[in-house]
């Protein structure tokens, strides 16, 4: 980096049920989002089996991941988006200048 910061290029992925570690895999993305479908490919691929539902935190939420769990794994995903807590503030939803709370005028 070119401040001096070291920082890792490498991302450990862990599925877990009751506390239990049931799978676990490293990836060279440094971002949650872009090791999801690989994480859940390598699991179905090694159990022949996933979840019901796949549940994460926001730092997986992505358009790209919600549709690979429902259209390519038959799954449910419980995952929020990343804006989800901000979205429910009673700022948030009285900003006129976000563009989320416009009104959609069909006619014109």
């Amino acid at each position: 980096m070119k401040n001096g910061q070291l920082k890792p290029g490498y991302n450990l992925q862990i599925a877990t049920n009751s506390q239990f570690v049931l799978s676990y895999d490293l990836f060279q993305n440094p971002t949650d989002t872009r090791t999801l479908i690989p994480f859940l490919t390598m699991i179905q691929n090694t159990f022949g089996y996933l979840p019901e539902y796949i549940v994460a935190d926001a730092g997986y939420g992505s358009e790209q991941n919600y549709m690979a769990i429902i259209d390519d794994f038959n799954k449910t995903p419980l995952i929020t988006y990343g804006m989800f807590i901000k979205d429910k503030t009673r700022k948030f939803k009285s900003d006129i200048f976000n563009t989320q709370n416009w009104k959609y005028d069909e006619l014109n």
